[in-house]
């Protein structure tokens, strides 16, 4: 089928649903109620008229309806993004409930054949849907606050850029600030301890974002997982690396060579390159480390959000999000 071969001609208007609204969409109320989104962002989207067609305020308004419609889609990506962390983390955990391993057989507990390749597509998936809230994120704060952080532009933004902005110490400001500078001060206060936080959780992000491009680009065969014994009652628990590439082959060898010159004893290899809790302990707190990043930003937003309502048009993020427009040739396969 080509789109030639379709009607075109005899279309004469497009009936769709209606774009406008009066009171919040299910999947959002059910989102806030079941704790999957922060409030803040709920907040957000009841702020914004929730998201209905031609509420937008003064300083999101444009002839072409460009910037108040992308300010919707990426509202509307982050809580699909996070809704879907959340499921993708329960369907994980029952998988890694059933995988295979010898004490569960003679314990007589369930297990499935095939779990583990699940559990390890669950994982990515959670891990590809909690960095696309975030760089959605970036995305809301580029369209509100444009030109203030370096490299950061509407349509393209990345959370790196925001994680980049909070290494470095925020310049001394003027006594006298300007609305856009008071929000953007605020922002840095409000996400840098969470992203940049202290030991034991310092370098969370960088991690879960290697984590994701290895298991998006590479696929979750990456994932070597370590099973080790609790003590007491050597129930096993599953742990990640925190290195890449994590190669256990290094330390392979005949049984007759010695080794112990050259690596550190067992214990120490296994502290110094794995996640120091287990992969069902670690993604619950990811989930949680995450919406309080959506949940801190999303608060200073609103409070923009209202301030800015009555400005002019917000001509710098109109600018960018016109020259993030981008389009093919490509037209069908031969």
């Amino acid at each position: 089928m080509l789109l030639d071969d379709c009607d075109l001609n005899d279309i004469a208007a497009v009936v769709l649903p209606s774009f406008q609204r009066i009171q919040p969409e299910a999947e959002w109320v059910s989102a806030e109620r079941e704790g999957m989104i922060p409030a803040s962002l709920y907040d957000l989207y009841r702020r914004a008229n929730f998201l209905s067609f031609g509420t937008a305020p003064r300083f999101l308004s444009d002839p072409e309806n460009l910037l108040f419609s992308y300010f919707g889609l990426v509202l509307r990506s982050i809580q699909q993004s996070l809704v879907d962390a959340q499921d993708q983390a329960n369907l994980f955990v029952s998988a890694h409930e059933l995988v295979y391993d010898p004490f569960k057989q003679l314990r007589g507990e369930r297990w499935e054949k095939g779990a583990d390749k699940s559990q390890r597509r669950h994982f990515r998936d959670m891990l590809i849907a909690l960095q696309t809230s975030l760089d959605a994120l970036a995305d809301i704060i580029a369209i509100v606050l444009p030109d203030g952080i370096k490299g950061l532009a509407v349509g393209r933004a990345q959370f790196s850029k925001i994680e980049a902005w909070l290494k470095r110490p925020l310049p001394m400001g003027q006594i006298i600030l300007t609305p856009p500078v008071f929000f953007l001060k605020k922002l840095y206060y409000a996400l840098e301890p969470l992203v940049q936080a202290p030991a034991p959780e310092n370098g969370w992000l960088p991690l879960m974002r290697l984590l994701r491009n290895k298991a998006a680009h590479l696929g979750e065969p990456l994932f070597r997982l370590v099973v080790l014994p609790r003590t007491g009652d050597g129930r096993l628990f599953t742990f990640i690396p925190r290195q890449w590439p994590y190669l256990w082959e290094r330390h392979m060898g005949p049984s007759s060579q010695n080794t112990s010159s050259t690596s550190s004893p067992l214990p120490q290899q296994l502290r110094d390159s794995l996640i120091h809790q287990d992969i069902v302990t670690y993604s619950r707190g990811l989930l949680t480390k995450v919406n309080s990043v959506v949940a801190a930003a999303t608060s200073v937003i609103n409070e923009a959000y209202e301030q800015f309502r009555d400005l002019p048009e917000n001509q710098a993020a109109l600018m960018e999000l016109k020259s993030s427009s981008v389009a093919f040739d490509f037209e069908r396969f031969v």
